[in-house]
């Protein structure tokens, strides 16, 4: 098993883990301002996503949350902030619950609880697996329905997720629909920010970012306005500052 990453800048350690079904490609806004503001930044791809190898099994909470462990450990990063996207917060806050490892924990438009969602996007996934992508990547970035995104990112992403694994991209799921993060929530005590988009059409705020706010003591939550569930694409200036103001505290 090999997790293709990207190691760039020098200085405190950032690692920025993606959501399904993406690659760290999604991340191309933030690298190269972390790296300016003096991090060394490690992004990488999610097992069966991106350029990570495709195994048939692993799918899971526990072996997700593994592999970022055995990244981090093998590139001996310590005192590191940790970022996390949509479902790529699961593994964030598992990891961070569990190791010493971690200073900082950012959560962008967590998706941790289950929703039924979960359930009919997998059937999708493998009957109707690129309409349901395409269908996905437009919610991802609307706002009461409008893009917000343009549409040669958009098609952009679109070709990453259609290109990983389709067993990844169905399997994925079964973590979402079986999630307990409760008491990996309640173990955070390294400072956290979570940031939700206003208009989150995918998770909206309650199972969201408040829901996640209520459950880790002494964290902030910060909503950038008029913002979808992919607000680091989308508002990058406001989701940017929130995270580098936070990172520099």
């Amino acid at each position: 098993m090999t997790l293709f990453y990207e190691d760039v800048g020098d200085g405190p350690p950032v690692v920025l883990v993606h959501g399904w079904p993406l690659s760290h490609r999604f991340w191309e806004p933030q690298i190269g301002p972390l790296a300016a503001a003096g991090h060394r930044v490690v992004c990488y791809d999610r097992r069966g996503f991106g350029r990570s190898s495709r195994p048939w099994h692993g799918y899971d909470h526990a072996t997700f949350t593994a592999d970022l462990a055995a990244l981090v450990e093998s590139l001996d990063l310590t005192g590191l902030a940790l970022v996390g996207f949509s479902t790529g917060c699961a593994e964030s806050v598992g990891y961070a619950a569990a190791s010493g490892r971690v200073a900082r924990l950012v959560l962008g438009s967590p998706v941790l609880y289950p929703d039924p969602l979960a359930h009919e996007l997998r059937v999708a996934a493998r009957r109707h697996r690129l309409p349901m992508l395409d269908d996905l990547l437009l919610r991802f970035f609307a706002v009461r329905g409008r893009p917000t995104l343009d549409e040669q990112t958009r098609q952009y992403l679109l070709r990453h997720a259609a290109d990983a694994s389709p067993q990844a991209t169905a399997d994925s799921l079964a973590v979402w629909s079986a999630a307990r993060p409760d008491q990996d929530l309640a173990r955070i005590t390294v400072p956290t920010l979570i940031i939700q988009g206003e208009e989150d059409a995918f998770v909206p705020a309650e199972y969201g970012g408040t829901r996640v706010a209520r459950a880790v003591a002494g964290s902030s939550l910060a909503t950038i306005p008029d913002a979808p569930h992919g607000a680091p694409l989308t508002h990058v200036e406001q989701w940017n500052a929130l995270m580098l103001e936070f990172l520099a505290g």
